[in-house]
């Protein structure tokens, strides 16, 4: 089988998956492709042979970057080579001077910034640009709370009863706010389906004790952290606490969440 016919069924295939007539690159490739050959007809063999060779391969990466980019496989495979969570491969990290906590701290000190102000969803999605996702019910043993802005990103936050837990959906277009404090021993990732998406579950975060030098990873923390990407946008749902109202909530639980989640009209 020559090249021309090879070009000519890989043309077929691609033109069956995804018509010509949806993608704007054909027009200027088929234009490209015919007038090599016109001119190809006016050149030695050696000439002829390199346009066909160029042609081909063009032919090649524009069909995978399509596959890729515009099927359900090829977004499919884009999602299994994300990593969502930083991978570290101790269970500890150093800390410096400025992180060290060396004496119990003092009450009349001044504590951390205050979160942002609580604003309707509507409020949210007009200020970051996009539309949030939400679930389509309080979940049991939580109050809703509203949501928050941090940047581009929309935090929808509930409140467990008799407080003592949170859950918070936080979603992006520019991925997630990452820290060391984020960090996560590989062996504590657990590869998990939100449907048919791709996504990684953690138990457990880094700590720190007064007069410790380093960061040590608690895997009983009581805080489970799921993430995963959709359209475009990146979730994590967080899940601090674990008092009795929101015990049930573990890891079955959150994907079953995030599985729910919809888009208001």
């Amino acid at each position: 089988m020559d090249k021309k016919n090879i070009q000519s069924i890989l043309w077929d295939v691609l033109e069956d998956e995804i018509p010509s007539e949806t993608i704007k690159l054909w027009p200027a490739v088929k234009a490209d492709l015919v007038a090599g050959q016109q001119q190809g007809e006016k050149m030695n063999i050696t000439r002829e042979r390199r346009i066909t060779q160029v042609a081909f391969g063009s032919l090649v990466i524009i069909a995978l970057l399509t596959a890729i980019l515009l099927t359900p496989p090829g977004r499919a495979f884009a999602q299994n080579v994300i990593q969502f969570f930083i991978r570290i491969e101790s269970t500890s990290f150093e800390l410096t001077p400025s992180q060290i906590v060396t004496e119990e701290p003092d009450p009349a000190a001044p504590t951390a910034a205050p979160p942002a102000p609580l604003i309707s969803v509507a409020e949210a999605e007009a200020q970051a640009g996009f539309d949030a996702a939400e679930l389509p019910a309080v979940p049991e043993g939580f109050n809703y709370l509203g949501a928050r802005l941090y940047g581009d990103s929309i935090s929808i936050e509930y409140q467990a009863h008799g407080y003592g837990g949170n859950l918070i959906l936080m979603q992006s277009r520019d991925g997630f706010n990452q820290s060391e404090w984020d960090q996560v021993p590989e062996e504590a990732i657990v590869p998990v389906k939100i449907g048919e998406l791709e996504g990684e579950f953690v138990k457990g975060m880094f700590v720190v004790f007064a007069g410790e030098t380093s960061a040590a990873w608690n895997p009983e923390a009581p805080i489970l952290r799921l993430r995963w990407m959709k359209d475009g946008i990146w979730f994590e749902m967080t899940k601090f606490g674990d008092v009795d109202a929101i015990e049930y909530l573990d890891q079955a639980g959150m994907i079953a969440l995030a599985e729910s989640i919809v888009y208001a009209p």
